[in-house]
């Protein structure tokens, strides 16, 4: 190889190969997963209120299921339930959006978290919903973090493996005729 005349290339030029994670990119992966999760719950109708107990658990029953498709693609499958629910003496109606097939038939009870109003219906629990954004978006930018290292890692020393390939063909086409 050969030499490099910069400070900090002792090794003839090779690229330096990236070490894995310090605590520093850990520490902003997870301050950009909070705000990816921040993001996420201000964007999505009735999620912030719902991770701020806006919601009550009730057991609802589905009155009704429509099957139907999301605008334009026959392949994504959309199933609408409307619900109804007692709230001491007030019935109450709510309609909940999935994709996929139908889950639950006409008659079924469901026990989801509703909003008063109706306008927020939700199937997980505040408490799993908020730790699932506080936890699931940091470990989430964490995993791209290290797969976008690991691959800084794989350039960078493809580079110096090319490069000792390189010198190691040199050096036996050398051989043979320093012998002679």
């Amino acid at each position: 190889m050969t030499h490099d005349p910069r400070p900090g290339t002792e090794d003839g030029g090779a690229p330096a190969v990236p070490g894995w994670l310090s605590v520093r990119d850990v520490v902003l992966a997870v301050g950009i997963g909070l705000v990816l999760a921040a993001a996420l719950l201000a964007l999505t109708p009735g999620s912030l209120a719902h991770v701020l107990g806006g919601t009550d658990r009730r057991q609802t029953t589905v009155t009704e299921v429509t099957e139907g498709f999301v605008t334009d693609d026959r392949d994504r499958p959309v199933t609408t339930y409307d619900l109804r629910w007692t709230d001491g003496e007030d019935a109450r109606t709510a309609t909940l959006r999935r994709s996929g097939a139908p889950e639950r038939a006409v008659g079924d009870t469901w026990t989801l978290w509703v909003s008063p109003d109706g306008s927020s219906v939700e199937t997980s629990s505040p408490l799993a919903t908020g730790l699932g954004l506080a936890v699931g978006m940091p470990v989430l930018v964490l995993l791209v973090a290290l797969v976008v290292r690991w691959r800084g890692r794989v350039v960078a020393r493809s580079a110096v493996r090319e490069a000792e390939r390189i010198e190691k063909a040199q050096a036996r086409r050398r051989r043979p005729t320093e012998g002679i």
